[in-house]
């Protein structure tokens, strides 16, 4: 037999393979790895909606696991009371249990002898529950439980994880997105010192492409030193400044710059880099 802390290493290992495939392809893998490791014959996880108090099927392997995805309920049977009370149910004699509802098995024609539903959870929020169903050996133990408890847990950890980098990555997306479309130039440069924004109003003033993004912000310096030392102060020392005015010469032809200087800030407020607003104001 196959020791059940060995199992769940391996579980642990080939997780991030997993989680780089998105949250769908982490609840896949935790229904029928787990299944494997508990050694049942069916295994779902059920997507939640705490406000409503609904669950959805959202993955489903067994006999009839592929006409249950996509039905939702409101909280019931043994799903349900796992999910209202957050705590794991192990039940060996479906027939008879107070907890078990029998809609499910009637609508599919499936039959639950014995199930074990354990809630997901990640930083304090329910995100579903995964219910292994029907024990190959006849009854789930204690052991199948903390099994389930600990693969769960880990799923719902790198879901997490994978919710906060998507979530993570559309804040910059947006941040990006603004930044491209400012009136005004902006130039960024990171903690290291490294442009990480220079947005098409900055390449049309200075009459360049984007070959100063990525770039250490000291080659700023053949565009123009001011930049360099604007930048370079708020990085620095984080020293910033509003509506001051620097002369460049821009291919031949001499520009009067306008421009405020700024921390950036992430979305944890922390300082991440500093930048500068600019106008070309030499007609002005």
């Amino acid at each position: 037999m196959n020791d059940p802390l060995e199992l769940i290493s391996k579980f642990a290992a080939d997780l991030p393979a997993e989680a780089a495939k998105g949250e769908e392809a982490l609840w896949d893998y935790l229904a029928r790895r787990g299944a494997g490791i508990v050694n049942c014959h069916a295994a779902s996880f059920f997507e939640a909606d705490d406000a409503k108090k609904r669950l959805t099927f959202k993955k489903s392997i067994g006999p009839v696991g592929g006409d249950l995805v996509g039905v939702a309920f409101g909280y019931q049977g043994v799903v349900g009371f796992c999910a209202e009370g957050r705590k794991s149910v192990l039940v060996n004699d479906a027939e008879n249990s107070p907890l078990f509802t029998k809609k499910v098995d009637k609508g599919s024609g499936f039959q639950t002898k014995s199930a074990l539903a354990v809630p997901a959870i990640a930083n304090g929020e329910l995100l579903g529950v995964m219910e292994f169903i029907n024990s190959i050996p006849g009854a789930f133990t204690e052991d199948d439980l903390k099994c389930a408890e600990m693969m769960t847990a880990l799923a719902a950890r790198d879901v997490y994880i994978v919710r906060l980098g998507t979530t993570i990555k559309q804040l910059n997306l947006k941040g990006e997105s603004t930044i491209n479309n400012l009136s005004g130039g902006f130039i960024g440069a990171d903690l290291e010192g490294k442009v990480i924004f220079f947005n098409p109003k900055a390449s049309e003033i200075f009459e360049v492409g984007q070959e100063y993004l990525n770039k250490p912000v000291v080659e700023l310096f053949q565009l123009c030193p001011d930049i360099v030392g604007a930048i370079g102060d708020v990085l620095k020392q984080g020293k910033t400044v509003r509506r001051q005015e620097f002369k460049c010469k821009v291919n031949g032809k001499e520009k009067v710059i306008g421009y405020s200087s700024i921390n950036m800030k992430g979305v944890d407020g922390k300082v991440i880099g500093g930048g500068i607003i600019f106008q070309d104001i030499t007609n002005l």
